[in-house]
């Protein structure tokens, strides 16, 4: 009996200590426009790593990234923007995000 309360009382406060979680993202892509945002719904601050890729019409390269931290209830974007005259051909967004 002892071992019993021993072994749940152990997996009772390992598992509470491990805490892993899918962050709300939404991404958009079309022609102008390559965004990834990523939103912190967790109580925690969480460290996020962003990376936005474009490629125009005529062979424009338009890249950028953020490393930032996220607070309780804020967002985060990472964005590419094209004009309307030389659209994108190929386009991508993504966040990676940890909790502290």
């Amino acid at each position: 009996m002892k071992k019993f309360i021993l072994s749940t009382l152990a997996a009772l406060t390992i598992s509470s200590s491990a805490f892993a979680f899918v962050p709300s993202m939404e991404f958009f892509v079309n022609r102008e426009v390559a965004v990834a945002r990523v939103w912190n719904t967790t109580y925690r601050p969480i460290a996020c790593s962003g990376y936005a890729f474009g490629r125009t019409y005529q062979g424009v390269v338009l890249n950028s990234w953020a490393n930032v931290t996220v607070y309780p209830g804020a967002y985060v974007d990472v964005f590419v923007y094209s004009n309307f005259y030389d659209p994108m051909v190929q386009s991508w967004a993504q966040i990676d995000c940890q909790i502290w």
